[in-house]
């Protein structure tokens, strides 16, 4: 069985999503230091721990790299983290929003998983959103090419795209232009209520499901409601604590892994085992 980490290694983004849950008001952040950031590598790969907290054997350990915007770092910092993981047998995975990746294809090899967020095509809605860094936008006449540099520059890396349903693309057929790249998986996120951002109606949710109806029926496809988000996800923030949702204003947190060592950290958080179990039985997605 796998297991996925997710990694928010840096708050700074280029872009200013108006549902980005992913603030931590600039927080003194570690990816600088390779001391610890070493230390939390080393006790991230502990199998042994993991597998006892939830009962089950992993054999496989992935960390997803999030933020933020991941490729907004030095590369320097990034890339050396991306390629530790590598030499400790970890899988690697990356969330980006597009817009820095085609300045990076060096770190492509190093990733078994290429994940870019996008949420419309319509200029309009990426503005209305955040998405987007001054005029410039993830078209997809850009999508399009970063698609064809990831396969050729590691054909074998999977791709995958995240869609956040919100008030602003929930009457749009994003899904069905998507899978016309065949991506390895399409993620379709709702919205959720954190911090003054109310998410939006199970009406405008099901609308979205059922305007992209046969597109989301694919064995690519996974759906997230907010019951499926919450406390689902092992996440790491830029001090190096684990976090965790549920509740709707704030995060509980652990002490930092490279203090307290993984086994303490993981003690000192609560998630919901059922849904855990789901998600990384499923390959961890």
């Amino acid at each position: 069985m796998q297991i996925v980490y997710n990694w928010h290694i840096t708050e700074h983004c280029n872009y200013s999503c108006n549902y980005c849950f992913a603030k931590w008001n600039k927080a003194a952040e570690i990816c600088s230091n390779k001391e610890r950031v070493d230390k939390i590598l080393e006790e991230l790969s502990k199998k042994d721990i993991i597998s006892k907290r939830i009962g089950e054997n992993i054999t496989r350990v992935r960390i997803n790299f999030a933020g933020g915007e991941p490729l907004i770092l030095d590369r320097s910092i990034f890339d050396k983290t991306v390629m530790c993981a590598k030499k400790l047998s970890f899988e690697t995975s990356l969330i980006t929003n597009g817009f820095l990746l085609e300045f990076h294809p060096e770190i492509f090899k190093y990733l078994d998983m290429i994940g870019i967020s996008i949420d419309s095509f319509d200029e309009n809605v990426c503005k209305n959103i955040g998405r987007c860094s001054g005029k410039n936008y993830l078209s997809e006449e850009k999508l399009s090419k970063l698609v064809k540099k990831i396969k050729l520059n590691n054909p074998i890396a999977k791709i995958k795209f995240n869609t956040v349903v919100s008030k602003n693309n929930y009457s749009s057929n994003i899904i069905e232009q998507l899978q016309a790249y065949k991506p390895d998986r399409i993620k379709i996120l709702r919205q959720f209520p954190f911090k003054g951002e109310k998410g939006i109606t199970d009406e405008q949710f099901e609308q979205f499901l059922s305007i992209n109806g046969k597109f989301i029926e694919k064995k690519n496809v996974v759906i997230e409601d907010k019951n499926d988000i919450t406390q689902s996800y092992l996440m790491i923030d830029p001090q190096g604590r684990f976090f965790q949702n549920g509740n709707e204003n704030f995060y509980t947190y652990s002490q930092p892994i490279f203090e307290v060592g993984l086994e303490h950290a993981l003690s000192q958080i609560h998630f919901n085992k059922e849904k855990f179990m789901s998600r990384y039985g499923q390959g961890g997605v």
